[in-house]
């Protein structure tokens, strides 16, 4: 028996279907973005501002070590809150209502949804102050060099 052969209108699908198209996925709520509740009501989010970075200060020779024990304290102090802003992130609603749902994505994008979140903003702090460590036992190491040739010098001097 033979094959029949119909005729396909141009611009019909004459493929099986690989499947709906690959998209990307849209991308994570940051917490600067407006929140859209189950309700469809939207509500505006305002991030914190950044403050601009300084870029030289000054540190008292005898206030240093002070000043790095004080800094390192602080740093240990924005790790602990940055812990507790991950758990914030993970806040289970509790019930399925929209409303309790509703708080607890809200929760989640302020805390740790990306740029102008609680986490962002304390990662960046946290960066700072490794900065500040870092460039004030610089600095203090180079003083000290700086001094022991200094006084090397002033020895072999006759």
């Amino acid at each position: 028996m033979g094959r029949v052969s119909v005729p396909v209108p141009l611009g019909l699908y004459t493929e099986p279907s690989r499947g709906a198209p690959a998209f990307p996925p849209p991308p994570p709520p940051q917490a600067s973005d407006p929140t859209v509740l189950s309700t469809g009501q939207v509500v505006p989010r305002q991030a914190m501002p950044t403050v601009p970075a300084v870029d030289s200060f000054s540190v008292d020779l005898a206030a240093a070590p002070q000043v790095l024990r004080d800094l390192r304290e602080a740093a240990e102090e924005l790790t602990a809150i940055r812990r507790d802003a991950v758990q914030l992130g993970k806040v289970d609603p509790g019930t399925s209502d929209e409303v309790s749902r509703d708080a607890a994505s809200v929760l989640e994008t302020v805390a740790v949804g990306g740029t102008g979140s609680l986490l962002s903003a304390l990662d960046g702090g946290l960066r700072r102050l490794e900065a500040l460590v870092h460039a004030i036992e610089t600095e203090l190491g180079e003083y000290r060099l700086a001094e022991e040739s200094a006084g090397r010098g002033f020895d072999a001097l006759p």
